[in-house]
């Protein structure tokens, strides 16, 4: 505003030589200020042609790299699809649908879950990649979930949509995902209960798993896996504290199992995963062993 009157218009100077000098003076600033914003605006312009060519000439490029270039890594994409309260009401799931190439799968987090994937991005990044882009998570705590609680639909509803925003942020600034390694495990730690046995397989493909089909496990097999005794604890690992399939604590209570890598779940949940992936979720060893028969069977 202040470049738009001149400085007599504006009142600044009464005598009419310092009048005149002021003048001048704020004349040559603005035409300053106006070369400097057309250099900038020619700058922009001449940028946004350079990326509109490069955009066409990767269309044009779609048959396949040239020789001697990297072929395009596909990018990963997440989609906040809902909600849920946990089956004892303790606390709340989100549903994320996570997508790479022709892939896609299904994941379960908490939003505590959330925060230590940012946490870990911290310590790996240092603090200063706040002020570079990397995004914040929403908070912990708003207005209304003091008013309603953190049960509430419509701050839960609020929350999801922000997840959205700031996963869509993340992956903008770390694209390469499979150069991150908390980023990858947050995002591929699969939940496969609901996924078809193409989707498992696109999966693999898109995670580099892929390989020929396992032989199928014997249920009885399955229910013989050792039960975890109260006060007992796992042979080569301390106590596990969760069920990382249904992200549910481990009561002593419940039917738990222990692998022969010394991860533990619930019956009910392994006994749904190892048909589909004979693997320990969490260090992908083998959950049971198949006879050797059967597998050169198969």
């Amino acid at each position: 505003s202040q470049l738009g009157s001149s400085p007599t218009a504006l009142g600044w100077v009464s005598d009419a030589p310092e009048a005149a000098s002021a003048e001048v003076d704020w004349m040559a600033s603005r035409d300053r200020c106006r070369n400097c914003f057309e250099r900038q605006r020619q700058a922009a312009m001449s940028l946004t042609s350079t990326s509109q060519r490069s955009t066409s000439s990767t269309a044009e490029a779609h048959a396949g790299p040239a020789l001697g270039e990297e072929e395009e890594v596909p990018e990963y994409r997440v989609r906040v699809d809902g909600f849920e309260i946990a089956r004892r009401g303790r606390h709340v799931v989100f549903t994320l649908m996570i997508s790479r190439g022709n892939a896609s799968w299904p994941i379960r987090r908490r939003f505590r879950q959330v925060m230590k994937l940012h946490e870990q991005l911290l310590e790996g990044l240092g603090r200063s990649a706040m002020k570079s882009g990397l995004p914040m998570p929403p908070p912990k705590v708003t207005f209304r979930s003091l008013l309603h609680g953190q049960h509430d639909d419509g701050f839960l509803r609020a929350r999801a949509a922000q997840l959205q925003t700031y996963f869509e942020a993340l992956l903008r600034y770390i694209p390469y995902v499979d150069q991150c390694e908390a980023l990858r495990e947050f995002l591929c730690s699969v939940d496969v209960s609901n996924m078809s046995y193409d989707a498992l397989l696109d999966l693999g493909q898109a995670l580099g798993r892929a390989g020929p089909e396992a032989p199928p496990v014997d249920p009885a097999a399955i229910a013989a896996l050792p039960k975890r005794q109260p006060g007992e604890a796992s042979p080569s690992l301390q106590r596990c504290l969760c069920c990382v399939i249904c992200q549910e604590k481990l009561e002593d209570t419940e039917d738990i199992r222990v692998l022969p890598c010394g991860h533990e779940y619930h019956y009910e949940c392994i006994a749904q995963w190892i048909p589909q992936n004979n693997t320990c979720c969490v260090c992908a060893c083998l959950a049971v062993a198949v006879p050797v028969a059967e597998a050169e069977e198969k």
